[in-house]
């Protein structure tokens, strides 16, 4: 019978937790190395309607990339629907294991994944972490293209309903590029920096915005969600993997949504 530990062996390859930023709770968040194995689930968030998902589906391993617990909980009361996920998590024997920032500096990790789905070329790392691990990726667009096309040109390859474009000049021509995979508006300054045509990352906040429109720089804001592409990309590698090392277990990716956001037009 397969163990956790031998799958997160074989992530630690690929992913290792020594990569996380300082301060990332990667690695086990709920369960046990030693727990038995016969499905696996991946997912980019592990919220009330994945793990009743999971349940319903009898998974024994969660999957995800945001860790279950950016912070530690306080109690274990009930009533706060977080704290109860925590409750079923644990009652119905689910091992979650969450890999965060090792997959966005990892090769051929979600900075790679995003940058083969948004078609960039001449691929380098871009924005050093502190322990000098690129947590992004920078490249050249298929064609140069303005930057409301631009706009348009990620929204396209991301597959989503909604960008926001942030820029002084919608004509601005935009050809090199720079991108960091969920919440990077604190690092734009470094697209200014590499003298890269425009920077794509989720969750700008209002007043960055402003700073960004007055630097020249073109930014398109994507969303978070759009690191959902994690669940599909782990997916994969891990029916590879189970082929591969006969671990003989079953592995699906969630079908629930957890965006919190609608897309009202």
């Amino acid at each position: 019978m397969t163990k956790v530990k031998e799958i997160i062996d074989r992530l630690q390859v690929d992913f290792p937790e020594k990569l996380a930023s300082q301060g990332d709770p990667v690695g086990i968040q709920i369960g046990s190395v030693d727990q038995s194995v016969t499905k696996i689930m991946t997912t980019l968030d592990v919220r009330p309607n994945v793990v009743a998902e999971a349940v319903k589906n009898g998974i024994d391993l969660i999957i995800s990339h945001h860790p279950v617990m950016f912070h530690p909980a306080d109690n274990l009361d009930f009533s706060d629907p977080q704290k109860r996920m925590y409750g079923q998590i644990i009652a119905n024997g689910i091992t979650v294991y969450s890999i965060h920032t090792n997959s966005d500096k990892a090769q051929n990790g979600s900075s790679d994944w995003q940058a083969e789905e948004l078609g960039l070329t001449a691929i380098q790392p871009f924005c050093l972490d502190d322990d000098g691990i690129a947590i992004g990726r920078k490249g050249k667009l298929p064609e140069t293209m303005t930057a409301k096309n631009f706009a348009y040109y990620v929204k396209e390859k991301m597959g989503i309903k909604m960008a926001r474009l942030i820029t002084a000049d919608n004509s601005k021509q935009i050809e090199t590029v720079g991108f960091i995979c969920g919440d990077g508006g604190k690092f734009w300054r470094q697209a200014v920096a590499d003298n890269l045509d425009a920077f794509i990352t989720g969750d700008i906040y209002y007043h960055t915005g402003h700073d960004i429109v007055s630097s020249g720089l073109t930014v398109v804001d994507p969303g978070h969600y759009t690191e959902k592409i994690f669940k599909y990309k782990m997916y994969d590698l891990l029916k590879k993997w189970n082929t591969a090392n006969k671990w003989g277990v079953t592995v699906e990716f969630s079908k629930v949504s957890t965006n919190p956001f609608q897309d009202l037009f």
